[in-house]
């Protein structure tokens, strides 16, 4: 029995999550106590409906910056396919048109970031925040700046707004995603070469790891995730706008580096960075019920972004003496 104990009491110390976890559980008692409906199975499913975008999309960010890059392009990713689906409806092209070109436009998108990145040597600060212009100035001047409505799409409506045996859809889709992601960066050869890369570029080499395209492949399924979380985030709002997901990226990052995640690479959890998303998606609900202006949430969200980077650079100098 102790020998028991005493196995789970290390499985959880390497955790690089438990705090977050933890930090989870405090701020869900708290906003349960504190308010009046927030302690709900409907309440609780709402969060996971509304944090299933950043949930989607801090997948393949987490394995981004493990491999010591970033991604500031994620939400013109987003408004740029979403406008792609509301011009394909709205000259009466089908559901399925749209979708598909959708996703072709963002792993174009997530292309030319990894082009960019792993073989012209740009860097990915620079190459990302150059798409983020690029790519929500495409979506501007396609739409003209206009917002377009998909609301009378079902199947829109199924992927992000309908139910099954009380669990959203957009919530499955999420869970689905972060278990492949989990297997993929703990299984599969290709999430252990992008841990690898992130750890030491000149150990990569040595491996004979082809550094150049896992980076490209890393970005194009990126782009591919940003369609799936596009699908999601045009079906909650009900409309395809240029100027959606302004500002999603910085939300993402936080619960990546909340999830465990560092900023100097080789280290980071798929499963912690969905914890990092419901811990912003249950801040976000809990401020609305408590009545906290919106300019507030604001500045707290940015406190907890730093909060994310000091932790990081702690665990990181923690690790430092460790060795």
């Amino acid at each position: 029995m102790n020998a028991t104990i005493k196995n789970l009491s290390a499985k959880l110390k390497k955790l690089d999550f438990l705090s977050l976890v933890i930090a989870y559980v405090i701020l869900f008692i708290f906003f349960a106590f504190t308010t009046q409906h927030f302690f709900s199975w409907s309440n609780f499913m709402n969060i996971v409906l509304y944090a299933a975008t950043t949930g989607v999309l801090a997948c393949t960010m987490a394995l981004i910056i493990v491999s010591g890059n970033i991604d500031l392009s994620i939400g013109s990713i987003i408004a740029l396919s979403g406008v792609v689906i509301g011009i394909i409806l709205q000259a009466g092209g089908s559901i399925w048109l749209a979708l598909a070109a959708s996703m072709a436009v963002a792993a174009l998108t997530g292309l030319y970031n990894g082009i960019m990145i792993a073989y012209v040597k740009v860097n990915a600060f620079i190459t990302t925040l150059a798409g983020m212009q690029i790519f929500r100035g495409v979506a501007y001047l396609i739409s003209d700046g206009k917002t377009i409505s998909v609301a009378s799409s079902d199947v829109l409506k199924w992927i992000g707004r309908s139910y099954t045996a009380e669990i959203p859809h957009a919530a499955i889709i999420m869970i689905v995603i972060v278990i492949i992601f989990a297997l993929i960066a703990k299984y599969l050869a290709f999430g252990r070469r992008i841990f690898v890369i992130g750890g030491s570029l000149n150990a990569a080499y040595l491996c004979g790891i082809n550094v150049r395209r896992s980076l490209l492949q890393l970005f194009v399924i990126n782009g591919l995730v940003c369609g799936v979380a596009t699908w999601i985030y045009c079906s909650q709002i009900g409309a395809a706008m240029p100027q959606s997901a302004s500002g999603i990226e910085f939300k993402v990052i936080s619960a990546v580096i909340l999830g465990g995640a560092s900023l100097s690479g080789g280290k980071g959890s798929i499963v912690g960075a969905m914890f990092g998303a419901l811990l912003l998606g249950t801040l976000d609900n809990g401020m609305t019920m408590l009545n906290i202006q919106t300019f507030w949430q604001d500045v707290i969200i940015g406190i907890v972004l730093i909060l994310a980077v000091v932790l990081d650079i702690l665990r990181n100098k923690k690790t430092a003496k460790a060795i």
